[in-house]
């Protein structure tokens, strides 16, 4: 049920310019690594999202973006496409491993210009893998703040992104608020999700590579 619940989280940050720059990575051969840490702050995993192959100009894009999730000794891997259109970021994964599906398409998207105040789509995701699904309505969706964010990959212009959702995973329903800060040209550089009101779980950017 973890690594489900990991594997939606990270699918949803990708979806989750200057100029017509979108929020996502369109660099090929650019290798993104995250940490994710516990609600104590203890490292559990490591995330590289690797940019195998993108096409595509001025704001119209294919991306295809390995990912690899590394727990342990143990490695798992997923590919992933995204369509960018004007900007607009939208993840179309509908492979064997992993299904994504949404009752409003404009939930797998991330607008090419944000704000903050600005009130992001409602409704509700569902992603299935195997035998295991996880539903999710998503009750918030909001641009809270910008903020100058500094990691160990560098220093990122970014909008912070609070959605508040109501899901259910074998048949227990939780309440995940979520925070992204999301990076022009980059995506998603930080995560934080509360579970019923207390800090579960994080993300961060910590190495960029080409």
């Amino acid at each position: 049920m973890k690594k489900l619940t990991m594997l939606f989280l990270l699918i949803a940050g990708c979806i989750q310019a200057i100029a017509q720059q979108p929020y996502c990575c369109t660099t090929p051969g650019k290798v993104l690594t995250y940490t994710q840490y516990d609600a104590k702050g203890k490292e559990t995993s490591t995330t590289q999202q690797i940019y195998k192959e993108v096409s595509g100009s001025d704001g119209n894009y294919d991306i295809t973006i390995e990912t690899k999730v590394k727990i342990g000794r143990r490695e798992n891997s997923a590919e992933t496409v995204m369509k960018v259109r004007d900007g607009n970021v939208q993840l179309t994964m509908g492979g064997n491993d992993v299904e994504v599906t949404a009752s409003n398409p404009e939930l797998l998207n991330i607008p090419v210009e944000l704000s903050v105040g600005q009130q992001l789509p409602l409704g509700d995701l569902e992603m299935k893998a195997g035998p295991l699904k996880v539903t999710s309505k998503i009750t918030e969706n909001e641009v809270i703040e910008s903020e100058e964010l500094t990691t160990p990959a560098g220093t990122f212009e970014c909008f912070v992104v609070k959605q508040t959702s109501t899901g259910r995973v074998m048949g227990i329903t939780t309440e995940t608020i979520t925070k992204t800060w999301y990076a022009r040209g980059i995506g998603t550089v930080k995560t934080e999700t509360y579970t019923n009101g207390n800090l579960a779980s994080s993300s961060l950017l910590t190495e960029m590579s080409e």
